[in-house]
């Protein structure tokens, strides 16, 4: 029998470096991911029609879908519907914005998409006393002052918006938009303060 030789140090070293590169995400948002690629997400039939109108793959929204419950992984299931209608309105911004379609239109979707992220936080409200604190922890924006405000911090943390943010294909921040901003930001100032 031979006996095993112990590891040289230049293999323990190769060792670690092979470890640190394949030990998969780091980031909280990226192990939620990685963790919902079994998940499968069932279309309705509208859904599947939408989407071969538009020339659309579904791999493409089941990706975005995947970023978006990342993103609110701290959500029990039970507001998982809201979630689904932003990732669909969200995905419908995205691919408007790659179609070129007026500011208008992208408006319009990111109205709808305030809705939904307005009913998103009412639910989850309703279910969590805790409610605020969570949001203000995870995404940076719990919605209570302006909706707006949480829309932009969720897209800010999607892939697919900064990609299309650096091509130029998303329409620049309304004027109000930017002064319920502003205003946003010197509430939370003044809330520190206090």
């Amino acid at each position: 029998m031979s006996q095993q030789q112990p590891p040289t140090i230049a293999r323990l070293r190769a060792n670690r470096r092979n470890g640190l590169r394949s030990r998969g995400p780091k980031t909280r948002e990226g192990r939620r991911r990685a963790n919902l690629n079994r998940r499968r997400l069932k279309l309705p039939q509208a859904a599947h029609d939408i989407l071969k109108r538009l020339d659309a793959q579904p791999c493409d929204f089941y990706r975005l879908w995947r970023d978006v419950l990342a993103i609110f992984w701290f959500l029990s299931p039970s507001i998982e519907p809201y979630v689904n209608a932003v990732a669909w309105d969200w995905w419908l911004k995205q691919q408007h914005a790659r179609r070129g379609s007026g500011q208008h239109v992208l408006r319009a979707i990111d109205a709808r998409l305030e809705e939904s992220l307005w009913d998103l936080v009412n639910t989850y409200a309703l279910l969590n006393r805790k409610w605020r604190v969570n949001m203000e922890r995870e995404i940076g924006s719990s919605g209570e002052i302006a909706i707006s405000h949480l829309r932009l911090a969720v897209e800010t943390r999607l892939p697919a918006y900064k990609r299309l943010q650096a091509e130029g294909k998303l329409p620049h921040v309304s004027p109000l938009e930017a002064a319920v901003g502003e205003l946003a930001t010197t509430i939370n100032e003044l809330e520190a303060v206090l």
